[in-house]
């Protein structure tokens, strides 16, 4: 069961990280006002939104998908600092949940 998931677990994050990493890229009125509220300059929401992509191809290729988990890692783990210290208690739960799929993955790459 475990191999199942390693398999497939990083592949999902990939499309979700694609497809958060794609929403923030084409900034959306809501995401422009949720990077000025979480204090990034005018602009971020590029940056995030392409970092965002990039990881979850990453992830999707088999020959990439370690670098692309510690990567997704660290880049939920900012996401998930940033919430806090903003205090922005909504947009969480969701992140803390692909951080946590990320430590998941990392864990179950070493057991293999």
């Amino acid at each position: 069961m475990i191999k199942y998931f390693a398999v497939w677990l990083p592949i999902a994050l990939g499309v979700v990280m694609i497809g958060t990493g794609a929403a923030n890229l084409a900034g959306p009125p809501l995401a422009l006002k949720n990077f000025a509220l979480w204090g990034y300059p005018a602009g971020f929401h590029r940056v995030a939104g392409s970092l965002g992509i990039a990881l979850g191809i990453l992830l999707i290729i088999p020959a990439t998908a370690r670098v692309g988990t510690n990567g997704s890692a660290i880049f939920m783990l900012v996401a998930v600092a940033t919430l806090i210290r903003s205090r922005d208690w909504g947009h969480l739960p969701a992140a803390a949940v692909l951080m946590a799929a990320s430590v998941a993955v990392i864990a179950m790459q070493h057991r293999a």
